[in-house]
């Protein structure tokens, strides 16, 4: 079964019982005051800026057009520069202000949150994992197969450990925790390591979810969408934002986040800013920080939430310095700090080899 509460979206999974954190049965609508923004010295200007440049067109032809073996099914690109729209395109029904599933883009957003909390002093990245599982009564079973070791860093580096797996088939642990479990942040702890923490890098859905317990927690009882409207929604002009959580009232930070295509480009914005040292949500260290490689075997394509483009491997024709947030079926935010670009990708596509995101970057950067 799924229930919706405003805010907060659905929620998938059995009603009953006392969720950690409490869902309201009904919340009142939060408008996004575009008008209150008063945060960063460089706030996107979403206004319909576009560029009339054939160069650009012709990128956007190429990324809607469908290949021969088709499954392309783009659905949207917005491409920013220097904080404007300079090329905006949607494929029906979608529109500017259609609400659009990030997937796994939640992590890169999650792994901002987080940024947040510690640059205010909630937070830290050596806050142990232990004992926030003790915290939300996770129960000595769960906890007796968690390394003491276990920090914040390594769930957000996705360098845990955990004996989680990532494939999706019908009963495997990733598709377990998202369509069965009341608690998603239990789930990689409960497989117990395979691995030291810190040792190897495995992506991890379910590492994330336990950070989302302990981000949540960070927040000492506030409702989160009502921390999310006051950092985020409200200072970077958010149309609108909805983050879903479990049965537990925990957000889903790997999976269930929808924002409209221009929020998604306004949020990559957020990230050019601040690593450039101009935003005052995120600060330069956090986000440099974020996007940095790591250092555990295989972990150098990742930082904290983010995808980075080591030696050129995601994007080729991007610069190194590329970083992006990615989710399932080709969901794309691009951020090219050196040349000031946003580049946002959605669409419906299985196959995500088809997207070619690195030909329309290329053709991007080369009409710029």
């Amino acid at each position: 079964t799924a229930q919706h509460r405003p805010r907060y979206g659905c929620t998938l999974g059995e009603a009953g019982g006392a969720p950690l954190f409490p869902l309201p049965d009904a919340a009142p609508e939060m408008g996004n005051e575009l008008g209150a923004a008063t945060v960063g010295s460089a706030q996107p200007t979403l206004t319909s800026q576009v560029w009339k440049s054939a160069a650009l067109e012709s990128a956007l032809d190429a990324a809607f057009a469908e290949p021969l073996e088709h499954g392309r099914n783009t659905l949207a690109v917005i491409v920013m520069h220097r904080g404007q729209i300079v090329a905006e395109r949607y494929g029906a029904p979608i529109t500017a202000e259609t609400p659009m599933q990030g997937w796994s883009m939640n992590k890169s957003l999650m792994a901002t949150f987080v940024g947040r909390q510690i640059d205010q002093g909630h937070l830290q990245l050596s806050d142990a994992v232990v004992t926030a599982l003790q915290a939300a009564g996770a129960g000595g079973a769960t906890v007796a197969k968690v390394n003491p070791d276990l920090t914040l860093r390594h769930l957000l580096s996705m360098t845990t450990g955990f004996d989680f797996s990532e494939r999706y088939f019908p009963g495997d642990d990733v598709t377990d925790m998202l369509y069965r479990q009341a608690g998603m942040w239990r789930s990689a702890p409960n497989t117990g390591h395979a691995f030291p923490p810190g040792d190897q890098w495995a992506y991890s859905s379910g590492d994330i979810n336990t950070a989302s317990l302990m981000w949540q927690q960070s927040l000492r009882g506030e409702p989160y969408p009502d921390w999310i409207h006051s950092h985020f929604t409200k200072p970077l002009a958010l149309d609108q934002i909805v983050l879903e959580p479990d049965v537990s009232g925990v957000q889903v930070g790997s999976s269930y986040a929808y924002l409209t295509p221009r929020d998604w480009a306004r949020m990559g914005q957020l990230w050019l800013d601040a690593w450039h040292g101009r935003s005052e949500v995120i600060s330069r260290e956090w986000q440099r920080l974020a996007v940095t490689p790591g250092t555990a075997k295989g972990g150098e394509i990742y930082g904290l939430g983010f995808w980075l483009n080591t030696g050129h491997r995601a994007f080729p024709s991007a610069p190194e310095s590329t970083f992006h947030a990615g989710g399932n079926s080709g969901q794309f935010v691009v951020v090219m700090p050196e040349r000031e670009l946003v580049v946002v990708r959605l669409g419906l596509t299985l196959n995500e080899s088809r997207a070619d995101m690195d030909a329309l970057l290329a053709d991007v950067l080369k009409a710029l």
